[in-house]
């Protein structure tokens, strides 16, 4: 037990480090994200329908994960003592952001804290909602200037997010060691009650995005892209497979063109449109976990949470889909912005990074799902024929 304490302040260090990465990824991302889109009026109808389409599953899917989360994760309860004692051993963190889980108690007050008026204030503040707003708007603003300054702008910011990615891959690099120096006191402390809740955590992930795949996708087939659910998943579980099995879209997404260009028919226009984007930032499956995450660390710290709360989490784990980057573990990284804004502490990730393998194929695998059906939808809907 005092070895287990004592090692708590290499996983305390370790956790600091992503967090001084997590404000500049957050606005990085989104400025470059949202600019490099361009002028919204220049996206087109396939462009505007296709971002409907992935912001529409995605807070669908979402809903999906915290419905299932808070129906399965009070059945492993954490006991009142162990509650506190990990308040306790998060007091620093949950500091930091107790300002703005004070903050988060109403419409009125939700929909004020919406825009900083101090952008900085807000980003020292950890007022992770206001940022992302305000970093969403400043990415459309962007997108709308002249070309030679739209370029300058998002080249900077292009650059200072392959500088965090590349930090963030080094602090990654010592992650066995920050888990396990942060896992082993909470285990030594609270033992089999956390084990239960992580496992309740896990069968969520795993519930969330099954159901999500065999009822959500399979209804959009069936009714927007207008083809036989079993017959188009059969064509395309080799991209499902690889995207399962890799955790990585990006990986799969040669595969899933293949699919789409030569068993679906899809046009190139829309499949080498809809896919690429879809891979980069459509993620239904990081919407499903962030929730279940939100739901297990309230309940590990025996936090309640308010509706309004709730709608925090979901409108910053959507702005933290589209902006995940191609890191290991990047959902559970983009996690910490989405308990931040709820006041959550952010140390449980601690816990989440050494149980991730299986969510992370999982959400991964529900990814490919999504890709490759919002792709048939978005053809049928420019008048093509799907070839099933």
């Amino acid at each position: 037990m005092s070895f287990a304490t004592g090692i708590e302040i290499i996983g305390t260090i370790w956790m600091n480090l992503i967090r001084m990465c997590v404000i500049p990824l957050v606005v990085a991302a989104l400025v470059s994200g949202v600019a490099s889109v361009g002028d919204v009026r220049k996206l087109g109808r396939v462009g505007v329908r296709t971002l409907l389409l992935f912001a529409g599953t995605i807070i669908i899917s979402a809903l999906i994960g915290l419905a299932i989360a808070l129906l399965l994760i009070p059945l492993a309860p954490v006991s009142a003592e162990s509650a506190a004692a990990m308040r306790a051993s998060a007091a620093a963190g949950a500091d930091q952001v107790s300002g703005q889980a004070a903050q988060v108690q109403g419409i009125r007050q939700f929909l004020l804290n919406l825009v900083p008026a101090n952008p900085v204030r807000a980003a020292a503040d950890g007022a992770l909602l206001s940022l992302v707003v305000f970093s969403v708007l400043l990415g459309a603003a962007v997108g709308t200037v002249a070309d030679q300054h739209r370029a300058a702008i998002v080249g900077f910011m292009d650059g200072l997010l392959a500088a965090l990615i590349r930090l963030i891959g080094w602090i990654m690099w010592l992650a066995p060691v920050g888990v396990a120096c942060l896992a082993a006191p909470v285990a030594a402390r609270f033992g089999w009650e956390t084990i239960r809740s992580l496992a309740m955590f896990v069968l969520s992930v795993v519930l969330g995005t099954t159901l999500a795949a065999m009822t959500l996708f399979a209804l959009i087939a069936r009714f927007m892209a207008r083809v036989p659910p079993l017959r188009f998943g059969k064509i395309i579980t080799p991209g499902i497979a690889v995207a399962f099995t890799t955790a990585s879209s990006l990986v799969a997404l040669p595969t899933m063109l293949d699919t789409a260009l030569q068993r679906l028919g899809l046009s190139k226009a829309v499949a080498g449109f809809v896919l690429p984007l879809s891979a980069t930032i459509n993620r239904p499956g990081s919407a499903i976990y962030q929730m279940c995450a939100v739901v297990l660390v309230s309940a590990l710290y025996a936090i309640d949470l308010t509706p309004a709360q709730y709608a925090v989490a979901l409108f910053t784990s959507l702005a933290m889909t589209f902006s995940v980057a191609s890191i290991p573990s990047a959902t559970v990284f983009t996690t910490a912005p989405v308990l931040l804004a709820v006041g959550l502490p952010v140390e449980a990730l601690a816990l989440l990074l050494g149980v991730d393998r299986i969510p992370d194929m999982f959400r991964t695998g529900l990814h490919g799902v999504s890709h490759q059906t919002l792709a048939a939808v978005v053809a049928r809907s420019e008048g093509e024929e799907i070839r099933i």
